[in-house]
């Protein structure tokens, strides 16, 4: 199972996802060596004005949202929410047992004149304002999870000529920051054998201020104790040509990467330093990981 919200309005629009897999044979366990199996990049963007994120079937999502992908760089004007439900229904037909079972997706798109979130499932496309997939018991304690928000009103930031610039938190950014603390909060918990993330690293996809396009988020953490070394987190974000994310876990001395439209969900990649871990992004897959660096 997994949880993905998403959310299109005039101001923005956003998706925010888990990264656990769940086995029906198999529990999640963060000792385990082989982590990577369990994890997956959830929202993919496909273009910069469409996202794609998916719960259920892994294999047969990923083929579907791969299929999507090249259709899209023959056809820019495809619709993807129309496209995945008829590749979903010719997938319905498949004889590999690996496809078989359910998956549903949500699609944010940012149009010329609005921005649009749709959920394909049970072979309907609807649109909303906002929308959800996944397990309903774990949006349930999201919801619980959830506080008002405790923002600053303003925010201040440069524009791409490097001029300062003020502007007011509108009512979908403090949405944006409610519905990402809580993901954090419900996975940090880690009382869930459906939604989760490894320490908390949620995916974040929203249309940047700045490019006005969809980016995924980063975010890092870094602590030093003598009882564990140093500890703590980098999630960099890959936002142009190859699409994806890469996290470094300091203390694991390794990282996991994820590549849009890639077969494998998740890969493992170890490195002494971040500096070698965003080295092998670029090299292995053509990830330009940006973020963090300590």
């Amino acid at each position: 199972m997994s949880l993905i919200l998403g959310h299109a309005a005039s101001d923005i629009g956003f998706l925010v996802a888990d990264t656990l897999l769940s086995f029906p044979n198999e529990k999640y366990d963060a000792r385990k060596p082989a982590i990577e199996r369990f994890h997956a990049l959830k929202i993919h963007i496909l273009t910069p004005e469409i996202a794609v994120a998916f719960a259920g079937n892994v294999e047969r999502a990923l083929k579907i949202i791969r299929r999507l992908q090249e259709d899209l760089a023959v056809d820019s004007s495809v619709s993807a929410p129309e496209r995945l439900l008829d590749l979903s229904r010719e997938l319905a037909v498949e004889k590999s047992e690996r496809f078989r079972g359910d998956c549903e997706f949500l699609v944010l798109t940012l149009g010329v004149e609005q921005k649009t979130l749709a959920r394909i499932a049970t072979n309907q496309v609807h649109y909303a304002t906002r929308a959800y997939i996944g397990d309903p018991a774990e949006y349930k304690r999201l919801r619980g999870l959830t506080r008002d928000y405790d923002g600053p009103a303003k925010r201040f930031f440069q524009d791409p000529d490097g001029k300062p610039q003020t502007a007011i938190v509108t009512d979908g950014e403090k949405e944006f920051e409610q519905v990402s603390t809580a993901m954090e909060r419900l996975t940090d918990q880690k009382n869930s054998e459906t939604v989760g993330a490894i320490c908390g690293c949620v995916t974040r996809v929203v249309d940047a201020r700045i490019s006005k396009k969809l980016e995924y988020m980063q975010s890092g953490e870094r602590g030093i104790s003598a009882a564990e070394g140093i500890t703590g987190f980098s999630l960099l974000a890959s936002n142009s040509e190859t699409r994806g994310i890469g996290i470094y876990y300091y203390g694991w001395n390794a990282g996991l990467i994820f590549v849009v439209g890639d077969a494998v969900p998740c890969r493992k990649e170890t490195a002494t330093t971040i500096k070698q871990f965003v080295e092998a992004g670029k090299s292995k897959y053509g990830l330009s990981l940006e973020g963090v660096l300590w």
